[in-house]
């Protein structure tokens, strides 16, 4: 059941199942922006401002974009260097 007062809008979700909520709150600061996957909390953070939170989530995103293809490339490369020993 939802808790009054409280929106919840998904901002991106990931095709691993993270996804990023912001939540809009009846009480200041109106705005609590999470990045969850599963059950797990990853990243939250609450600001007095839409877009600011807004922000932050697509920054957040960038970040795990950049992070999953380095350690896409570091795995092709290990791979590589296995399968020439």
């Amino acid at each position: 059941m939802a808790t009054p007062g409280l929106i919840v809008e998904r901002l991106w979700s990931m095709e691993d199942g993270t996804m990023c909520l912001l939540v809009e709150r009846v009480d200041a600061p109106r705005f609590d922006v999470c990045v969850v996957k599963g059950e797990e909390v990853l990243r939250q953070n609450r600001l007095y401002a839409r877009g600011s939170a807004q922000m932050l989530a697509e920054t957040w995103r960038a970040t795990l974009v950049a992070i999953r293809a380095e350690r896409a490339e570091q795995f092709a490369i290990d791979s590589a260097h296995i399968a020439r020993v």
